[in-house]
Parts: structure tokens; C-alpha cells; sequence
């Protein structure tokens, strides 16, 4: 009996790689059938998919392993005539492609929504990218089974509805890309366990609420933008958090309030882009101070106030500086900046900053200091292509009247210079009329025209 199983057992042994290799023939066989339905349902050419080639070492954008389809691409692919005739989003061939790994179609027409089995069935899938694709609707929650989902593109469609709060499911997602659609509703608070997540671009929807305040769990996030949108609320401190994030992007909603210190966390920042929000207070020097791999600022048309951080003009790796559009004033930093290079660009306009410039201004190429009340001379390190108009400058054209600078100055009880004119030119101080000085006036002409009435009586 015992013999009776052992060469069973070795029978089977032998046969499992005739079984295995049937088996294998058998799912390709299948899948090439899968592809070729794909073909018809998207109007392929058959430049790109020939029938009577092998699919997984002939076919454009079809990657096989041990003869099992794993990804397909087809990125920029053109239809055929009749395909152009009525694209739709049909892919439903997809669903037997069960070791698929990646699936792209970005700038590939898919017109229509998204089928709510492909977050049911594709479940090995760990690449989708859709990107200009002219998709549709709202997106399927079902995509929170796709647990194995490393990178998923959806920018630049019609998406709308709400970002599924299921997205919290996808614990291996690296890349969230979902910019530059019609998405509403609030940002999910189920965002924050994604612990893996490295790219976040949420820009360019309609999305409002406020950020949700365990933002900062998402330790791995190096670019964060959810530019263009509506917004609301202060920024939450946990921003402080993202340590390693690289890349900042708020701008163009409506976020309020001061910058809280704790974004000096943010010590490997390279780019910070506050504009446009309703952001005000002073900045912490502190906070500036910290971020010195900083290259990129703007926080232009916002609401701050008082002294730029002298930092700011300061930091050798600051290549791009505006803080245009906001209420602040002083002086610039005098002092100069030993640097290798003068390729920067600095706009300081539509604020009130005073007094002369100064050397810090030779390290920008590209200067607009206008809409402010600089004075003095115009020095040689200030680019020839500088905007200056509305200021308080000499030998400038454009620039504020008289009575406006030197208003400006007396309230800060500084003497204005006049644009430039020796001080034996200037006009005097016109004196001050009290009401003494008026009577002796009026009492000095009745005097005189009483004088004359008497001498033309005697005549």
C-alpha cells in the first residue's frame, strides 16, 4: 500500500511541471484573448498590436512575465479610424488580466466614468495612470481594495464628486496625483494614514474645509500642493512635521492667519509658495532662519505686516524672493551678500518700504521695487532693467508726487530729501496760520483802505 502511494506521489511529481506549463498555456491563451478584445473595445491599430504577432514580445507597451501579462501601456497611442469614431472608456477586458501590474493609458482618450470593478478586481495592481484622459464622473470607492496600489494618476480629467474617504485603505500608496479637476468636498481626514505617501497634488479642484490637522503623520511626504482651490482656515502647526518635504504649494485660497513657528521643521524645504491667501501677521525670524536649503518664496498678496526678516534678502541659496502685495515696511537689510552668482529675482513692489537702496539689491537680476517710497540716488548695482515707479527717487520717472513722500516721511518723523535738491533750493515751510496771524492780516488791510478812502475824500 505504502508503495502504492509513494509512486503516486512521484507520478505527480513528474507530471506537475507538464501540469504547470498547461496551465501557463492556458492563461496565456486567455490573456491574449483579453487583449484582443482590448484591442477591438479601443479601437487599436495594428501597427501597435498585430494579431497574428506574439502579443508579449511583439506587441507596443505589453509586458509579460513567465508568459503572464503584468503591464500594459499605452500611453499616446492613436485609435484607428473607427475607434475615433465613438471613443469610449471601455476596458472591461482588463478584469481577466489577473497578474496585472500596471496599467497605462495617460493621453489616451477614455471618455466616460470609471467602471467600479476595476477597484474590484484588479487586484495586483500597483501602477494606474490615467492622466489626460478625459474621463468623467466621480471617482469609484471600490479603489480602496486596491491594496497593492503603489502609484495612481488621475490629473488633468473631469473627475468630480468627492475624493472616496476608502483612499485611507491604500497603506502602500507612494504617488496620489489627482490635480486639475472638478473634485468638491472636503479634504478626507483618512488622508493622514497614508504613512507611505511621498507625492500629494490635490491642485486645481474645488475643494474647500480646512487641512486636516494630522497632516503631519505623512513623515515620507516630499512635495505637498493643494494650490487653486478654496481653502480655508489657518494652517495647521503639524505642517512642522513633514521634515523631509521638499516642496510646498498652497497657494490661491483662502487660508487665514499667522504662520505658525513650527514650519521651521520643515528643514529640507526648497520651495514655499504662500501667494495669494488671506495669510497676515509678522513673520518669525525664527522660522526663516531655519529653512536654509530654501530657494523658492512667495508670498506675495497676502496680508502681512511690519519688517520683511533681513534672512530673507540673506540666505545664499535664495534664488527667487516675492513678497510682493502685502503691508510691510522698513528698510532693506544694509549690508551685502558674498555670492557666486546675481541670477535671482526679487519683488518687494505694492508695499512700504522706505529709505535708500542698498547693496543686497546686486545679487537679483530681475528687481521690482516698485509702489513703495525708496529714496535717494539710483547706485550702479541696481539692474538697468529694474522697475522703479512710484517710489521717491531721484532723476526716475514715474515716481510719487512731492506731497505724497514727503507726508509719508514726516509721519515716520524722518525729513524727506526732496529728490535730491541742496536744501538752499528747497522751498520754505509755509508758515503756520493761527488764528492771531489772521486777525493782524485782516486789521492791516482795513487799515490801508480806510487810508485810501480818507485820502481820495480830502482830494
Amino acid at each position: 500500500m505504502q508503495n502504492a502511494i509513494d509512486i503516486t506521489f512521484l507520478l505527480l511529481f513528474l507530471l506537475f511541471p507538464c501540469f504547470q506549463l498547461t496551465f501557463q498555456q492556458l492563461s496565456s491563451r486567455t490573456e491574449r484573448a483579453a487583449l484582443l478584445e482590448l484591442r477591438s473595445s479601443l479601437g487599436l491599430r495594428g501597427r501597435d498590436w498585430p494579431i497574428k504577432a506574439d502579443h508579449c514580445s511583439v506587441w507596443n507597451g505589453v509586458q509579460c512575465r513567465n508568459a503572464r501579462v503584468i503591464g500594459i501601456n499605452i500611453s499616446g497611442f492613436r485609435r484607428t479610424r473607427l475607434g475615433r469614431q465613438n471613443p469610449r472608456f471601455v476596458v472591461d477586458a482588463l478584469a481577466n488580466l489577473t497578474l496585472l501590474q500596471s496599467f497605462n493609458a495617460s493621453k489616451f482618450l477614455l471618455p466616460g466614468p470609471i467602471p467600479d470593478w476595476l477597484g474590484s478586481s484588479l487586484k495586483s495592481l500597483q501602477v494606474l495612470d490615467l492622466r489626460s484622459c478625459s474621463i468623467h464622473g466621480p471617482i469609484p470607492s471600490s479603489f480602496g481594495n486596491l491594496t497593492n496600489l503603489t502609484t495612481l494618476f488621475l490629473s488633468n480629467n473631469k473627475l468630480n464628486g468627492s475624493i472616496p474617504a476608502s483612499f485611507g485603505q491604500l497603506i502602500r500608496l507612494s504617488v496620489l496625483d489627482l490635480a486639475r479637476n472638478e473634485l468638491t468636498g472636503s479634504i478626507p481626514l483618512s488622508i493622514s494614514s497614508l504613512g507611505n505617501l511621498s507625492f500629494l497634488d490635490l491642485s486645481s479642484n474645488r475643494l474647500d474645509g480646512s487641512v486636516p490637522p494630522l497632516i503631519g503623520s505623512l513623515r515620507q511626504l516630499q512635495k505637498l500642493n493643494l494650490s487653486s482651490n478654496n481653502l480655508i482656515s489657518s494652517l495647521p502647526a503639524s505642517l512642522g512635521d513633514l521634515g523631509v518635504l521638499v516642496d510646498l504649494d498652497i497657494s490661491f485660497n483662502k487660508f487665514s492667519g499667522p504662520l505658525p513657528p513650527d514650519l521651521k521643521g520643515m528643514s529640507r524645504l526648497q520651495r514655499m509658495l504662500l501667494r495669494s491667501n488671506l495669510l497676515g501677521g509678522s513673520l518669525p525670524d525664527a522660522l526663516f532662519s531655519s529653512l536654509t536649503q530654501l530657494q523658492a518664496l512667495a508670498i506675495n498678496d497676502n496680508r502681512f505686516t511690519g519688517a520683511a526678516p533681513d534672512v530673507l534678502f540673506l540666505t545664499p541659496g535664495l534664488r527667487f524672493l516675492d513678497i510682493s502685495g502685502n503691508n510691510f515696511t522698513g528698510l532693506l537689510p544694509n549690508s551685502s551678500l558674498n555670492s557666486n552668482f546675481s541670477d535671482g529675482t526679487l519683488n518687494v513692489s505694492r508695499n512700504m518700504f522706505y529709505g535708500g537702496l542698498v547693496p543686497v539689491l546686486g545679487r537679483f537680476s530681475v528687481v521690482d521695487l516698485s509702489g513703495n517710497y525708496f529714496e535717494g540716488g539710483v547706485p550702479s548695482f541696481v539692474v538697468m532693467n529694474a522697475s522703479l515707479e512710484s517710489n521717491c527717487l531721484r532723476n526716475v520717472s514715474r515716481q510719487r508726487t512731492l506731497e505724497d513722500c514727503s507726508s509719508f516721511y514726516a509721519a515716520k518723523g524722518l525729513d524727506f530729501d526732496d529728490f535730491g535738491k541742496p536744501i538752499a533750493e528747497r522751498p520754505p515751510p509755509v508758515p503756520e496760520k493761527s488764528g492771531k496771524n489772521m486777525n493782524n492780516i485782516r486789521e492791516t488791510i482795513l487799515a490801508s483802505l480806510l487810508g485810501w478812502v480818507g485820502f481820495i475824500v480830502v482830494v
